[in-house]
């Protein structure tokens, strides 16, 4: 299923047909599979007819005698054959080696099947506004396995007044304001519910962190951060951060206007933020956006390898149609590369010279 995820029906049906060779499924997986991929199939009237002959002719094998078994998993073999046809018919699927891609398969099974028994395994993602975040997510998103979910934080109260898919909100805007642990427990429940999906559809749940709302809004940053401090508890958290060249994301603020959600509304007092922010993710791997793009696979591949989850060369192709909220700096681009350095105001320029934050900073972070 995974390969029929990625787009790559016929290598998914190729896969099906080695299967059944080595006898490595019983012919009821071999049906619950094959119905799985007949529903991937492209929806052409045309094939509509053939579709549900070859399902039928497929049902009738599998439902034989054990004692003519080998005679039809033979046939079987054969119809397996020409559903890959069939498939390859009126699709535009990529040229892929397919070792590589059932590779892959196997080792998600593998990686699946040796994972010590304890809390579920979750994965996070950490950055701050316009530090590239968004294109690196969905890059992510685009990965064959990966189900994101996009800026989340409970406590967050800016945005739009019209929330009708959020009860508790509306709630606590026109009754009273939610106690932390009223928010926290339906946050928790949330996110099981979205877990237990992703569990079923087997695919892995990662959650970006809205960091900014914990780090870049109000007088001070706040000492919590509920992704981390709150989801910590009921499962095993594999998460990273990523970064970016401070002035690049401050001046892609001062374009935003969001430099005004904290106080004071200046470079030095960024940083001061952007300090807090490492501090408190210290304990975890740091990529910066710089290297994303200028070696988008190999960044991606050190990701996938950091938060466990498949690497697939086609992320390159789909991440321009994956659609994210915090798409502001790259909306509907398809292409990743360096962008040059927004003009710096001379306000701007003066604080960098009097800034003892921003040096310090950028020695941090090896700038």
């Amino acid at each position: 299923m995974a390969l029929a995820r990625d787009g790559l029906l016929v290598c998914a049906v190729k896969a099906v047909q080695q299967l059944v060779e080595t006898q490595q499924v019983s012919p009821a997986e071999c049906l619950e599979i094959c119905a799985l991929l007949v529903a991937n199939l492209p929806a052409a009237p045309e094939a509509e007819a053939e579709v549900g002959g070859w399902l039928q002719n497929v049902a009738l094998h599998l439902q034989a005698s054990t004692a003519s078994g080998e005679q039809n998993r033979a046939e079987l073999v054969n119809q397996l054959e020409a559903l890959a046809l069939l498939a390859a018919s009126g699709r535009s699927e990529p040229e892929h080696d397919e070792r590589a891609a059932i590779g892959q398969v196997k080792t998600r099974e593998h990686r699946q099947q040796t994972r010590p028994q304890g809390k579920p395994l979750l994965r996070t993602i950490h950055h701050l506004a316009c530090t590239g975040g968004t294109v690196i997510s969905k890059c992510l998103a685009a990965m064959p396995d990966v189900a994101l979910i996009s800026e989340v934080n409970p406590f967050n109260r800016f945005g739009s007044t019209f929330e009708p898919t959020n009860p508790l909100l509306l709630l606590e805007r026109s009754y009273r304001p939610l106690s932390t642990d009223e928010i926290l427990e339906d946050f928790s429940r949330q996110i099981q519910q979205a877990y237990q999906i992703c569990e079923r559809d087997d695919v892995d749940l990662v959650i970006r962190d809205h960091s900014h709302s914990d780090f870049c809004i109000g007088t001070e940053p706040s000492t919590t951060c509920p992704i981390a401090d709150y989801l910590g508890g009921d499962y095993e958290l594999l998460s990273a951060m990523t970064v970016r060249h401070p002035l690049d994301s401050y001046l892609g603020l001062l374009a935003q206007g969001w430099h005004k959600q904290f106080t004071p509304s200046s470079l030095d007092e960024y940083c001061r933020r952007y300090m807090a922010f490492l501090e408190r993710y210290a304990s975890l791997p740091v990529l910066r956006y710089e290297d994303f793009c200028s070696q988008p696979a190999e960044f991606m591949k050190n990701l996938c390898d950091i938060l466990q989850v498949g690497y697939s060369d086609s992320f390159l192709g789909r991440f321009g149609a994956v659609t994210l909220s915090g798409d502001s700096g790259r909306k509907g681009t398809t292409t990743i590369e360096l962008r040059p350095r927004r003009k710096v105001p001379e306000q701007v320029q003066a604080e960098i010279d009097s800034s003892g934050q921003y040096g310090e900073l950028l020695g941090r972070l090896g700038y």
